[in-house]
């Protein structure tokens, strides 16, 4: 009775396991490469912190850095405005003009903005460079753990911004968010989001010129 009650538990546990294993085979799928394509657009809003002031310039890079932790192109532009003599500002205007991967077959779904051309001309990239297709993948990223971003507590306010208005205009699935934003009050924690990004595979030529160099 003990051997077929042991047996009993292992298989319960197996089956379990093989629940959660499940998710996992699932991730590797997501991994695998994706025929991707440009999109360019323009993002527009405002930032209004209760808590957190910018210098402009400042919240340009912050921002920049995090949009290239997902996949944006390396020429992206974020272009802050509202900062009165260079001082820190709790409000000020954010305009993005990018190019993010996406599905080469969403590209004929995504809606005209601005002319393509006058992006193009904004971002500083030739158009047949945009039109190229290319291998991405998706790729798990957490922003609060990225250490090249350096998030902390006081970018909640900043966190939430993007969160809100721009990540829905991006190939961006949130898997978990804890960007909890209280007024005048800085938390502990840095705000943690973590994604899933469509990002750009590294290029054959690239990898060979990193080992030579």
């Amino acid at each position: 009775m003990r051997d077929a009650a042991h047996t009993s538990k292992i298989t319960l546990l197996a089956a379990c396991c093989g629940g959660l294993l499940l998710p996992l085979a699932s991730h590797a799928e997501d991994s695998a490469p994706v025929q991707a394509g440009w999109k360019t657009q323009e993002i527009r809003y405002s930032y209004t912190g209760f808590t957190t002031a910018y210098d402009c310039d400042a919240a340009e890079d912050r921002i920049k850095a995090i949009l290239r932790a997902l996949g944006a192109h390396e020429q992206t532009r974020v272009s802050a405005q509202g900062c009165t003599f260079s001082r820190p500002s709790r409000n000020f205007f954010i305009t993005i003009t990018t190019a993010t991967p996406v599905p080469v077959a969403d590209l004929s779904k995504t809606p005209a903005q601005a002319s393509r051309d006058e992006l193009l001309e904004r971002l500083g990239v030739a158009a047949a460079k945009l039109d190229e297709t290319f291998l991405a993948e998706w790729k798990t990223v957490e922003l609060s753990r990225d250490r090249k971003l350096d998030l902390e507590p006081g970018d909640c306010e900043l966190m939430e911004g993007l969160r809100d208005h721009v990540l829905p205009k991006l190939s961006v699935k949130i898997q978990a968010d804890r960007v909890q934003c209280i007024p005048r009050q800085v938390s502990f924690a840095t705000p943690e989001l973590t994604v899933t990004a469509l990002v750009p595979m590294a290029q054959p030529d690239a990898a060979t010129d990193k080992t030579k160099s």
